[in-house]
């Protein structure tokens, strides 16, 4: 027996379209959330309970980055990018020289920030460094790594001061005694516009795109891997797979709430302290869901004079030959406008981030002895492989990192081969992780709607749409020499096609 979901991947290119319609007109499979409810909970500024201090909250913190979701998504309207005072701290631990014996490591960690080792005892390299607690003892541990003090609503200049900071050194070393390393990283808000079109977007048409691009040969996008075949599509590395396991992610990791299926972060100090009920049901965040996936998509809005309407038609045939579409692809499926191809592609050393995106696992070509095992591990790149995966049950998915995996870091095990096997035939397969570039690999950005989302790139550094093409290395190096060896004309001509990426109003 085939393994029905290897076969629907063709069923998906015919009625991607169909799907689309209907979600666009308010259906999608498996949500039954209030769209309006959804939107007061994404307005709805949450609020804390203060230990000790008698006063009940609804469910922010104990630690969190703001009060709302609509605090962090405000560019070009509800549900847009975020500016840099607004972005995601990640402080990721390393080792220089000598290991030390892990339980001494795991002390030194601890001491450092409790959050480093998790609940079962074992290291967590990557952790966030939320902004704010509602413990007032957490305001000094967070000093020890993070410095400059960002108020809930800063001011512009305030507003600035960050943004220059960020250009200048986008990732600060953490002075720690040795041999530990550590280094504080950024992750900035992304748009959600037009997120429920994404969500819909078949499995099989990324692959497709994926094979294409190798084909081609002047860039090679990696389908983000998730479990045993699913596809990332959201997340600076493509590590979350649908959008309702993104926004309960949120709602969890920035504003501290107990939701289905994940939990809120644990409180520095009070690491054993369990929260005795959900803050969001089940219900209200479908409803959260069922908003987000209703914001319309971005616009392509053209000038009215016919001048500037002639530059923005030479900006975008421009902006195809000197080979930005081969990643930011107009159109997948049905998805008209995006401007990505949402596949991973290594951007080069002056992008890497300690965060790396989630490693493949690809067969080692070992046929090994029949056994009563059964390991699963993720999808698969070569499709003979593919067909012996059959009537193979799922596990529930392991606990993943939030804005990316700790499979890279030296302080952690190095991620195994995993051993694959068919119920059927007993064979087993062996698969070995490929993880080199991962630390430099992020998921192409849509376009559409850029004109209204700065700042730019995975961390907010580029404050300007030239800023962050200059930064394009690794596999966009040559596309970005050519854009720079354009005239200033022609560059400029981009540009405007790129200013008309319009917000949806």
């Amino acid at each position: 027996m085939r393994n029905p979901s290897l076969n629907v991947r063709g069923a998906g290119l015919l009625f991607g379209g169909l799907t689309l319609m209907l979600a666009q007109l308010g259906w999608a499979a498996g949500e039954a959330g209030n769209a309006v409810e959804g939107k007061q909970l994404f307005e709805k500024k949450f609020a804390a309970a203060i230990p000790g201090a008698g006063e009940v909250g609804d469910g922010l913190g104990p630690l969190f980055n703001h009060v709302s979701c609509a605090a962090c998504h405000l560019q070009g309207g509800l549900g847009g990018g975020g500016p840099v005072d607004v972005n995601v701290v990640i402080l990721s631990a390393g080792l220089r020289g000598s290991r030390p014996e892990k339980k001494k490591l795991v002390e030194m960690l601890r001491e450092l920030h409790p959050s480093l080792i998790s609940a079962e005892g074992e290291i967590s390299p990557n952790i966030v460094l939320h902004r704010f607690s509602s413990d007032w003892r957490y305001r000094e541990l967070h000093s020890r790594f993070i410095p400059q003090d960002i108020p809930l609503t800063p001011s512009e200049q305030e507003r600035h001061s960050v943004q220059q900071t960020l250009a200048r050194a986008a990732q600060q070393n953490v002075n720690v005694p040795a041999p530990l390393v550590m280094v504080t990283s950024q992750r900035n808000s992304t748009a959600l516009f037009g997120a429920g079109q994404i969500d819909l977007v078949p499995d099989a048409m990324l692959h497709a795109l994926a094979a294409q691009q190798a084909r081609q040969g002047e860039v090679s996008g990696r389908v983000p891997p998730i479990g045993l075949e699913g596809v990332g599509r959201f997340g600076w590395r493509g590590q979350i797979e649908h959008l309702h396991d993104f926004v309960l992610g949120a709602c969890a990791v920035e504003l501290g709430l107990q939701v289905p299926g994940h939990n809120q972060p644990r409180d520095p100090q009070r690491p054993n302290y369990v929260p005795a009920s959900l803050d969001l049901t089940a219900g209200q965040c479908a409803s959260l869901t069922a908003y987000v996936s209703s914001l319309p998509a971005p616009r392509l809005v053209l000038p009215s004079s016919s001048e500037r309407k002639q530059t923005v038609g030479r900006g975008r045939e421009l902006f195809a030959s000197v080979g930005c579409a081969a990643c930011h692809v107009e159109r997948i499926g049905p998805v008209q406008g995006i401007y990505s191809d949402l596949l991973l592609h290594e951007m080069g050393e002056a992008l890497a981030d300690p965060v790396g995106a989630e490693a493949t696992l690809v067969a080692t070509g070992k046929r090994l002895p029949p056994s009563d095992e059964l390991v699963l591990g993720v999808n698969p790149k070569e499709e003979n492989v593919r067909q012996q995966l059959t009537s193979v049950t799922p596990r529930p998915p392991r606990t993943r990192e939030y804005y990316g995996n700790s499979q890279s870091s030296p302080l952690v095990a190095a991620p195994a081969n995993v051993l694959i096997v068919d119920p059927e035939s007993r064979e087993r397969v062996e698969f070995k992780p490929v993880v080199s570039q991962t630390d430099a690999e992020w998921r192409t950005p849509p376009l559409w709607g850029v004109a209204d989302s700065a700042p730019y790139l995975h961390d907010g550094r580029a404050a300007s749409v030239v800023e962050a093409i200059a930064l394009h290395g690794g596999e966009a190096e040559a596309c970005t020499k050519r854009f720079f060896a354009l005239t200033v004309a022609d560059r400029v001509a981009v540009l405007e096609f790129l200013s008309c990426l319009k917000a949806p109003q």
